[in-house]
């Protein structure tokens, strides 16, 4: 699967991730996220295993970083943000804002209406709470009782509409963070 957005010079493509580039999109994503690994979760991916869509991100012929769509139970309407990373020499050139335009219309076509990311305020990279901002996500604190995890009040949920309506709170529904803990 390969997506394209194109103008102003620049051409962003997501290429889904499959065992031919696996590899390669696990060195991406731990260039990017040096104290994080994706690779369980890239590989139950392209083995079926989940429905999740993870892929590496071009500009041209490039690759730039990683990008993911993810969901949370029977949250059907709320796709998830994972493993969105560019590569630092690509950064504060608009392609990262590219990028997430493209991912928008990706969940777009899978039926999401609207985008959330789980932001952990303790260990996550302070600039990405910033370019979330700018590209229009709200962020709410998440401290569900049920998952012992967010009670450290370490947490927020970003959230944006993917149309042009309300984007409605995640009100601390539970994310089962404590589950994927273990």
């Amino acid at each position: 699967m390969q997506t394209f957005l194109q103008g102003g010079g620049v051409m962003i493509k997501h290429i889904k991730l499959n065992h031919d580039n696996l590899a390669f999109a696990i060195e991406v994503q731990r260039e990017i996220f040096p104290y994080e690994d994706a690779t369980k979760k890239y590989t139950e991916m392209v083995n079926g295993e989940n429905d999740n869509n993870y892929f590496l991100v071009y500009n041209g012929d490039e690759c730039i970083g990683v990008s993911g769509l993810a969901h949370y139970g029977a949250d059907v309407e709320d796709g998830f943000l994972g493993w969105f990373g560019i590569l630092p020499k690509y950064r504060r050139l608009g392609l990262g804002s590219e990028a997430l335009r493209l991912l928008d219309e990706t969940a777009r076509d899978l039926g999401y209406r609207r985008m959330r990311v789980i932001f952990n305020t303790e260990t996550g990279f302070p600039g990405a709470k910033t370019f979330l901002k700018v590209n229009g996500y709200t962020a709410e604190s998440y401290q569900c009782p049920r998952d012992r995890v967010s009670l450290s009040g370490n947490y927020a949920i970003l959230s944006r509409s993917l149309y042009n309506e309300p984007c409605e709170p995640w009100n601390n529904r539970n994310l089962h963070l404590t589950d994927e803990e273990k």
